[in-house]
């Protein structure tokens, strides 16, 4: 048996309880109207006892109902806050992978800043509508987004050609030489190897399978 189903059947007796004790009390009530004074007496504290129950009871319905209702406003809560965290976590997974095909496209500073502008803007615009972005695949995704931005979609996000050429990095003379950003994952200098992802939307695997 659930909480909720347990609740509900708890409410239900006392409700009937409730009911029964509220009888009794106006059938004792009525009684000491019509008694004489000495047993008048006896079945008024009859029915202070009755009526404090009833009182009682009714107290404990409504305390179990607002806590429900709480329960259920911080259950919603969750659920809200969960979907806000995996909007985020898709939204973040995106971005980093196109951040990834920008800096193969743009050719000057100038370039990336603006593809990385125009790709905020649209990210705050599909996210608007969470279960349709949540829902598309996310190597579709990606390869829609970097055509509306107006870039292309290599093999490999950092690579910029054919995967099955083998790991090609900028050429001295290429677009990308004279300046790398930060998402270009290298620590070191001139020849030094790209760092590793740990997100798998950034594998080769994964840039070969949606080639």
């Amino acid at each position: 048996m659930s909480a909720a189903d347990l609740a509900h059947e708890l409410d239900e007796g006392l409700k009937q309880l409730f009911q029964a004790g509220l009888e009794l009390s106006l059938q004792v009530q009525a009684g000491a109207m019509a008694a004489e004074p000495a047993e008048q007496a006896r079945l008024s504290l009859t029915f202070h006892r009755l009526s404090r129950g009833v009182r009682q009871t009714a107290a404990l319905r409504m305390k179990l109902a607002r806590e429900a209702e709480r329960a259920q406003r911080e259950t919603a809560e969750d659920l809200v806050q969960l979907g806000e965290r995996r909007l985020a976590k898709r939204k973040a997974q995106v971005k980093a992978a196109v951040e990834c095909l920008i800096w193969t496209e743009a050719e000057s500073p100038e370039a990336y800043e603006t593809f990385n502008l125009n790709l905020e803007e649209l990210l705050a615009i599909e996210t608007q509508d969470a279960e349709a972005f949540e829902g598309e695949p996310v190597g579709a995704q990606i390869k829609r987004l970097c055509d509306v931005i107006g870039i292309s979609n290599p093999a490999h996000p950092r690579a910029g050609g054919d995967p099955s050429e083998g790991s090609v990095s900028p050429s001295a003379d290429g677009p990308g030489s004279a300046w790398i950003p930060a998402c270009a994952g290298t620590s070191g200098g001139e020849g030094a190897e790209p760092e590793k992802d740990d997100d798998p939307l950034l594998s080769d695997d994964y840039w070969r399978s949606s080639a």
